[in-house]
């Protein structure tokens, strides 16, 4: 079992199936956009095929294909239903992230730090600019690692505006250094947890590899 899968076992993130979202979950738009996501159309520019990382379908999960994103700085292995929502290939800034048809948000975004500096200094920036926005940290440097990569995780909450009241938007976040970036891996959700999606998202985490 991997670092991984360890720390979202003990954090009772898993559950016994694999439901879908609700009827609800997908017509909320501070937490699931459709009209932002372009599906394939505008992906070639900000992902490029990575055949090793594809998997087959097998119930319960999805058929996952591999990509390389980034400037060709991460490979990663995503559900094919995935679709991309936003992307930037701009040095030191690059980003890409997606929406899931089963009602959360992925993103991978570069941060503009050296590899060569502690980890102490790297999660204390990260806290800090998250902290700076109004986000509150509610669970925080949990030892993780990637395919390629060592990480630590975040838990994060936010107040996000909706028409009637304030919403609170949660988000697992990842703090991960390769060999030449680092990266923060952000999967925001709705409702407590992510328990529903956790099969699916475990192979996303396991396999992603930080060059």
């Amino acid at each position: 079992m991997s670092t991984l899968s360890v720390l979202v076992v003990s954090g009772a993130l898993l559950s016994s199936g694999c439901g879908g979202p609700s009827e609800g979950a997908t017509k909320n738009r501070t937490f699931y956009d459709w009209a932002v996501a372009t599906g394939d159309g505008g992906a070639k520019e900000f992902e490029e095929h990575y055949p090793p990382l594809d998997l087959p379908a097998t119930a319960p999960r999805p058929e996952y294909v591999g990509v390389t994103v980034l400037r060709r700085g991460i490979h990663l292995s995503k559900p094919k239903n995935w679709l991309l929502r936003d992307a930037s290939n701009q040095p030191g800034q690059a980003y890409i992230g997606y929406v899931s048809p089963n009602a959360y948000s992925f993103a991978v975004y570069e941060r503009p730090e050296s590899t060569e500096e502690s980890w102490l200094a790297m999660m204390k920036r990260f806290e800090d600019d998250t902290q700076s926005v109004g986000a509150k940290i509610v669970g925080q440097r949990v030892p993780m690692a990637t395919g390629i990569g060592q990480g630590r995780a975040y838990s994060v909450q936010r107040s996000v505006e909706a028409a009637k009241k304030p919403l609170t938007s949660r988000s697992r976040e990842y703090l991960v250094r390769g060999k030449t970036r680092v990266v923060v891996v952000q999967i925001v959700y709705e409702g407590d947890e992510l328990s529903q999606v956790d099969p699916e998202l475990l192979r996303v985490i396991d396999t992603l590899e930080v060059l």
